[in-house]
């Protein structure tokens, strides 16, 4: 793998180390970020969406498996794990804790300019997060 690969794991190991710092100098000042049902513009509204997930999954973490890297341009994907300790705000209203854990799959595509995320277009299933937070019935099993 390259640089924008080295620069998106630089990226993800701040946000599951809840690292503000390291987290805000991985973006750009101008950065966007589209998340299911967010579009983020500037790295104010990037790292306050993660502060976010932070307070709701104190144990929060995102797990790259396969990072694909086109010069700047680079798609992945992995896992998301946590525990829901704390309220999650969401766009339908605030979930208050669950105590229970996530796990789900999330992929995306970024673009990298010099050594920071431009952009990011993030991938993953609401519905699923709901149904794993017990507040969305899960599917029935196949008979």
């Amino acid at each position: 793998m390259g640089k924008a690969a080295d620069v998106l794991r630089r990226e993800l190991a701040a946000a599951s180390a809840q690292d503000v710092q390291a987290l805000t100098a991985s973006w750009t000042p101008d950065c966007k970020k589209w998340v299911p049902g967010a579009y983020l513009q500037g790295v104010d509204q990037v790292v306050a969406w993660d502060q976010a997930l932070w307070e709701a999954f104190p144990d929060f973490q995102v797990i790259p498996a396969q990072i694909v890297e086109d010069g700047s341009a680079l798609g992945f994907h992995g896992r998301v794990t946590g525990t829901h300790q704390g309220t999650l705000r969401t766009p339908g209203g605030d979930i208050p804790a669950t105590g229970r854990r996530l796990d789900f799959t999330v992929g995306g595509v970024c673009e990298i300019e010099g050594d920071q995320v431009a952009s990011m277009h993030l991938h993953f299933d609401r519905l699923e997060i709901l149904e794993q937070l017990g507040v969305a019935p899960a599917p029935a099993p196949a008979a």
